[in-house]
C-alpha cells in the first residue's frame, strides 16, 4: 500500500509469489494486485485431477505483453492451505506460464 494524497490507495503493481499447497499439490502460485481474476494453468489441473465446469461465458484475457487466452471452464473450491489455514478459491483454466496459480490479491481479503 502507498499513500496517495492523504488516503491509501492499493498498489497495482504489487505481487508476491512462492511455493503453497494448493489441493494437495505443491504449487508456484502468484499472487497478483492487477488481475480480474484467478487462474490455473491447465497441466496442473490434470496432476491436481480437479473437476472442471463450464462457465456461463468465455473468457477472454490480454497479458501486459498482448498475448490473449481465451477459456470457458473453471476450477471451483480449490484448496490453498497457507501456514495450515485452508482457502477456497475458484480458479479459472488459462494457458498461464511460470507458475501453476495465479490468485488476485484481494482473494486474501474475504479471509
Amino acid at each position: 500500500m502507498h499513500r496517495d494524497g492523504g488516503r491509501e490507495s492499493e498498489d497495482l503493481h504489487a505481487v508476491v509469489s512462492g511455493k503453497f499447497v494448493v489441493n494437495t499439490l505443491s504449487t508456484k502460485v502468484l499472487f497478483n494486485a492487477s488481475v480480474a481474476h484467478s487462474f490455473i494453468n491447465p497441466a496442473t489441473t490434470k496432476q491436481m485431477m480437479c473437476s472442471l465446469e463450464e462457465m456461463d461465458v468465455q473468457l477472454c484475457v490480454t497479458t501486459p505483453t498482448g498475448s490473449m487466452y481465451q477459456s470457458e471452464l473453471i476450477a471451483r473450491n480449490c484448496s490453498s492451505t497457507i501456514q495450515k489455514k485452508v482457502f477456497l478459491a475458484d480458479l479459472i483454466l488459462l494457458g498461464i506460464h511460470r507458475h501453476d496459480v495465479i490468485l488476485r490479491m484481494d482473494w486474501l481479503t474475504k479471509y
